[in-house]
């Protein structure tokens, strides 16, 4: 009898000790975790503020599930019978995002993140859950299995490692589009122009046109365009081209600087391709071009205008892969006008 009434007395301590513990389990819990991500801030921010590039990388669902995303500022999944949601309540360009989380193991909770810029293309991404007024019921939960931060913060730091692949991925995405044949109308513009190699040209070219940009907006020249490179040649076998820097000009204009002239390009006949994403594919872009001329015999003008023009300021447009890029080539005027059948060439991009 004693013995019974003993461990009824262990029992009962038990109890009230267990009681006492989950009463004093916090109501709030709260953690985070950073992740730095190899691309500028402004991209990263916008990534992430648009859910619909959630579905490659979130953290806190399982593989098999249905995704359904209704806009860019939320993203739901079915898991387990069960609806997920992600709300995006808040956000202020490029630092921070603050959103609703329901997930059907845990209380409502909120995300938020953190958008550091660590260097021109480097960011640090930090992402916190924070769930308040933890009822009983899950006290107890949390008391015997663990915190959310046990089962989620894991997946946090594989969705924010499979985050920065997908951003990564994202910059790298490009398409080449032939046009088909149209006319450029020309223009007066202000130029430079020099000879190098081939594989050197690309930085020459940068520093060429901000010499143009400069005298251009020191001296309040109206810009007729968007800025180009006009090649004049281009020999591969002794890797040596001669091309010019050129702002279009509203009016024909009379330069104080030497080293700044002033052309005029005349209308004429073209083949037009176009490039969206990194300068890095401009290669890609003129063979196609050089191939679909083959391929349609469509012949070179005597006038030989091949020109490279600007069409997004990287200044404005942080991610290479909203870079847009047309080239013309002149081509002879008798030419018949040929079908216009876009041709696309996308990377494979690999899974995230």
């Amino acid at each position: 009898m004693k013995s019974t009434k003993y461990i009824l007395f262990l029992l009962l301590i038990a109890f009230i000790g267990s009681s006492i513990y989950i009463a004093v389990q916090p109501n709030e819990i709260s953690f985070s975790r950073t992740k730095t991500v190899e691309a500028p801030q402004e991209v990263v921010y916008n990534y992430l503020n648009n859910l619909n590039h959630w579905n490659s990388w979130v953290p806190w669902k399982k593989i098999s599930t249905t995704d359904s995303n209704q806009n860019s500022k939320e993203y739901t999944w079915l898991q387990d019978n069960s609806i997920g949601r992600i709300t995006t309540i808040k956000s202020s360009k490029p630092t921070s995002i603050h959103q609703e989380l329901i997930y059907h193991e845990y209380p409502k909770s909120e995300l938020d993140w953190k958008i550091d810029s660590i260097s021109e293309n480097t960011s640090s991404v930090t992402l916190s859950m924070t769930s308040k007024n933890i009822p009983l019921k899950k006290k107890v939960y949390y008391a015997i299995f663990g915190t959310p931060e046990i089962d989620l913060a894991p997946k946090f730091e594989k969705g924010l490692i499979k985050l920065d692949s997908a951003i990564i991925e994202s910059m790298k995405a490009y398409s080449v589009t032939i046009n088909g044949i149209t006319n450029h109308s020309g223009s007066y513009y202000l130029y430079n122009t020099t000879s190098s190699r081939i594989d050197n040209y690309k930085d020459k070219a940068k520093v060429m046109m901000a010499e143009v940009t400069k005298y251009i907006s020191e001296n309040q020249i109206p810009m007729a365009g968007f800025p180009f490179i006009s090649f004049s040649k281009w020999d591969r076998e002794h890797n040596s081209v001669t091309f010019s820097c050129c702002i279009p000009t509203t009016t024909e204009i009379t330069t104080t600087d030497n080293t700044i002239k002033t052309g005029l390009l005349p209308g004429f006949k073209t083949l037009k391709t176009t490039l969206k994403g990194n300068y890095n594919y401009l290669d890609e872009a003129w063979n196609t071009t050089s191939e679909y001329m083959i391929t349609n015999d469509l012949e070179k003008a005597e006038s030989n205008i091949m020109l490279e023009s600007y069409v997004t300021n990287p200044k404005y447009k942080i991610n290479p892969a909203d870079w847009v890029t047309e080239i013309y080539v002149a081509i002879k005027q008798e030419t018949d006008s040929i079908p216009q059948i876009p041709e696309v060439t996308t990377p494979v991009t690999s899974d995230n």
